[in-house]
């Protein structure tokens, strides 16, 4: 069965990869991108191209299906809303993890900055923390996609081999939770923390999909509270 993902009404960003999930759980078999129309609200089509084919072009392989062009007239009907993996899930439907296209990357541990120059600036990491943290436990940077875009698969080759991969919510640290990855997502403000809460996650839980070793923190991150975290995580 055939799930279409339409950029005139879709992002051409992580949340990509609740979809992915989704569908192939309702039983997709092939993936059609339509690009034909792309939605330009916040960004140019140079920038949305450019997402699309290092983010979201690259995705369906982590979920072992395959893809190709088309128009929205080959949907057969499979749709999902990113938004919508929460309760999905909390119905009792569950997913096939994604994982990693490229052989794991060793590595101690990375951070994933946020970043973000056309989002919610009071989400972004505390960079000056973070990197202090970064040297004291010998992370990989992995710096904002607006400042240092990296391929999706070179990403997560790197999440796949580390110990522990940090950051703050943003779009890979959450989709490093569809994976069996560990992770530690940092809910550093109260932005952050509206917009898990908006969908209907409590205060101080995780999402019912994470595993043992992935956890969601509800604090800020400062530099104490990033050194306390890496004690109770790792």
């Amino acid at each position: 069965m055939i799930a279409t993902y339409p950029l005139r009404d879709k992002l051409a960003s992580f949340e990509f990869f609740n979809w992915l999930v989704m569908v192939k759980a309702d039983g997709a078999t092939e993936i059609v991108f339509d690009i034909s129309e792309p939605k330009l609200k916040n960004f140019t089509l140079e920038s949305v191209l450019k997402r699309f084919r290092t983010i979201v072009e690259p995705g369906p392989a982590m979920a072992n299906l395959p893809y190709h062009f088309g128009f929205g007239n080959e949907d057969y009907g499979l749709r999902a809303t990113a938004s919508d993996l929460l309760p999905w899930v909390r119905s009792g439907r569950s997913f096939c993890r994604l994982k990693s296209v490229k052989s794991p990357v060793e590595c101690k541990y990375t951070i994933t900055i946020r970043e973000n120059f056309d989002g919610a600036r009071a989400r972004d990491s505390n960079k000056d923390a973070w990197y202090k943290f970064g040297e004291e436990i010998g992370a990989v940077i992995i710096d904002d996609y607006f400042v240092n875009p990296i391929h999706l698969h070179d990403r997560f080759a790197l999440y796949a081999g580390a110990k522990m991969n940090f950051g703050v919510c943003n779009g890979p640290v959450h989709t490093i939770s569809l994976t069996k990855y560990p992770v530690t997502m940092v809910i550093n403000s109260d932005s952050a923390r509206r917009s898990q809460t908006r969908w209907g996650l409590a205060p101080d839980h995780k999402y019912p999909w994470m595993l043992p070793n992935q956890h969601m923190v509800w604090k800020e991150d400062s530099l104490d509270n990033l050194l306390r975290i890496f004690e109770e995580v790792c």
